[in-house]
């Protein structure tokens, strides 16, 4: 046998020796001593996570609650929409914040470019103030006059303002002589610059010519008692 076979052999058995006795590892008290840091802190940790997940679960839970707590007022919620009338307004009114609307196009009472209320349209009107008289006596009752916006040219009114605004005080006046009281009335022009759609077709325009008539919760007056 060589010896550098016998050499490696050596080695090798010294090698085993080592292990078997421990002596390529550090002292066995050390080992134990790390065993148990080790598992001190893994002790640590596992107690950590359980903190943590105890707190997590108390949120989910809190979550769940006002989950449970959000459905039962929608819930509420719906059933108090549902008991509601679904139409609190008179045929032909939308129901708006604080009382009602009725909007009228204007070729249904006046002549093109004119402010007079036409003679056959009062009938209209009529309807409107009983509707104010009887079911809205306490609420204010705006009126507004809009129209399209093809300026003004041969009509005589100074702008689409104007003429707007003097529509919406026939109105205003025509329903005081019904017996309104003028205290509950106003008068608004509101010219081309709340359309209804866009002024691209004569359509649209005619859409946009019109009265709107309000009643609504009392404003504030300047001077009345």
């Amino acid at each position: 046998m060589k010896a550098s076979e016998l050499a490696g052999r050596v080695v090798v058995v010294c090698m085993v020796l080592m292990v078997l006795t421990g002596g390529c590892g550090p002292d066995p008290k050390e080992r134990i001593k790390m065993l148990e840091d080790n598992n001190q802190s893994l002790t640590n940790e596992l107690s950590r996570l359980q903190n943590d997940a105890a707190q997590l679960r108390g949120e989910r839970d809190a979550c769940r609650q006002d989950l449970a707590t959000a459905r039962g007022e929608a819930s509420t919620l719906r059933g108090q929409l549902a008991a509601q009338p679904q139409s609190d307004v008179p045929e032909g009114w939308t129901a708006v914040p604080g009382g009602a609307m009725i909007a009228i196009e204007g070729w249904a009472l006046f002549a093109s470019g004119k402010t007079a209320i036409q003679k056959g349209s009062k009938r209209i009107l009529d309807i409107v103030v009983d509707t104010l008289q009887r079911r809205y006596p306490q609420k204010d009752v705006l009126v507004f006059g809009h129209t399209d916006n093809i300026p003004i040219k041969v009509s005589g009114w100074h702008d689409n303002w104007e003429l707007s605004s003097q529509r919406a005080l026939s109105v205003v006046r025509y329903m005081a002589s019904c017996g309104v009281s003028p205290k509950r009335l106003v008068a608004c022009g509101c010219g081309e610059f709340r359309p209804l759609f866009l002024n691209d077709s004569s359509k649209h325009r005619q859409k946009n010519r019109r009265v709107e008539i309000f009643v609504l919760d009392p404003q504030p007056r300047t001077g009345i008692k």
